[in-house]
């Protein structure tokens, strides 16, 4: 399987460590980005492109994502029209209705799949299951330290040293969205992921000096019940803003795609 990666930061980083070790048969033909970039590190055998137009000449089984919501832009299309699956960490990008509903006509007109990572939450396989019911409620905080807040727009909401544990945001999943898409990228994928929509699904963002992991805390209702998900999350040293899970979710994703059995 030949795969083209798209951003190599502390997630594909993690990614492709977890491959070598689970799927040595898998070929990182590429590795995506922007012009000017310069990748350090890299792995054997992986070329870096810059230009989305690259990915007709490579015709990649897989483009994986893990990059940023401009990097979705960037190089969705091309990905949908060279190559049969594109996987996409980055699902702030779809709080853009514009943008998604053109990424949804490219897969059919071309027959390939974007398929959204769950990221770091779980239970987005029940959430998916109770869409088909229909979700009244639901809501997901999401309760960070307060490094993993900086160089956001958290800056301006959170003043000075604090000692307890602050709520800086309460908004829609489309709001979280676009406004911390390095943090709330998980807030879309629950809210379009359980039907509930980006509009009615309620995020909270919270600030928290005693937190040591990325915590989720998840509810969602309707006429199938409750449910109720909290994932507490080790962050990646790399990039406190991201977590473990983020990473071993895509590399689950890749790993499915493969023949075989899987759970």
């Amino acid at each position: 399987m030949k795969i083209v990666l798209i951003g190599f930061g502390a997630i594909n980083r993690h990614v492709v460590d977890v491959l070598s070790r689970t799927a040595p048969e898998v070929q990182i033909a590429a590795i995506g980005l922007p012009p000017g970039h310069e990748l350090v590190g890299g792995v054997p055998g992986a070329r870096l492109v810059t230009e989305p137009e690259a990915l007709r000449e490579i015709r990649p089984d897989m483009v994986v994502e893990a990059a940023s919501r401009e990097a979705v832009s960037a190089w969705g299309e091309a990905a949908l029209m060279y190559c049969p699956t594109f996987i996409v960490s980055s699902a702030s990008a779809l709080a853009d209705d514009i943008f998604s509903d053109r990424m949804h006509r490219l897969a059919i007109a071309n027959g390939s799949r974007l398929i959204v990572s769950s990221g770091a939450v779980a239970g987005i396989d029940a959430l998916a299951a109770v869409s088909l019911a229909g979700v009244d409620m639901l809501h997901h905080e999401i309760i960070k330290p307060p490094a993993a807040w900086q160089g956001t727009p958290a800056d301006a909401l959170l003043d000075g040293v604090f000692t307890a544990p602050v709520s800086f945001f309460s908004g829609t999943a489309r709001q979280a969205g676009m406004a911390f898409p390095a943090n709330a990228n998980v807030a879309v994928i629950t809210a379009k992921g359980s039907g509930a929509g980006l509009d009615a699904a309620r995020v909270e963002l919270v600030a928290d000096p005693s937190a040591t992991e990325n915590r989720h805390r998840i509810t969602a209702a309707g006429v199938f019940g409750t449910i109720r998900v909290e994932v507490d999350n080790k962050p990646l040293k790399a990039n406190p803003k991201s977590s473990q899970l983020a990473a071993l979710a895509l590399a689950r994703l890749v790993l499915l795609q493969m023949p075989g059995v899987r759970f």
